[in-house]
């Protein structure tokens, strides 16, 4: 004799069968619920991570607006200010002029004819201070010539 074979009170036995058929239907209700709860725990830990390498890219890119933003303003950043601890070195060992060249050219953005007539020196002067001032940073930073 099985479980769903008639014993005897066929009110008892509705009732069994109602509680079966609850049963399973919670049991079902719970397991889709757990695998439905399983599929989203996973991606959202794995958007988790991605999230907080996104923060930094955040912080990042706002400080990159921020600096671009003071440049706009006319408000050019300091050698020590750079992100870079190599490069500031590197621009650190360099002669004055070379530093000075080198940030009127890349910071301020001013052409070598424009740097030159600032500073009462000719063009091509500039030109070749400020190349092998690069050459000279790249040496030190282990870049090509």
């Amino acid at each position: 004799m099985n479980e769903y074979d008639y014993t005897g009170d066929k009110t008892k036995n509705y009732f069994t069968a109602y509680l079966q058929k609850c049963i399973r239907w919670k049991r079902w209700n719970y397991l889709k619920k757990k695998e439905k709860i399983g599929r989203v725990e996973k991606p959202l830990e794995e958007s988790l991570v991605d999230f907080s390498s996104s923060i930094d890219e955040m912080i990042e890119l706002r400080y990159r607006e921020e600096i671009l933003s003071k440049e706009r303003e006319g408000q050019y950043p300091e050698w020590n200010e750079l992100a870079d601890q190599r490069l500031t070195e590197a621009l650190m060992m360099l002669r004055e002029d070379e530093r000075h060249f080198i940030y009127q050219h890349v910071f301020e953005e001013r052409t070598f004819r424009e740097i030159g007539c600032i500073n009462g020196i000719k063009e091509d002067k500039i030109k070749n201070i400020y190349y092998y001032a690069i050459y000279k940073i790249r040496k030190w930073m282990g870049g090509k010539s």
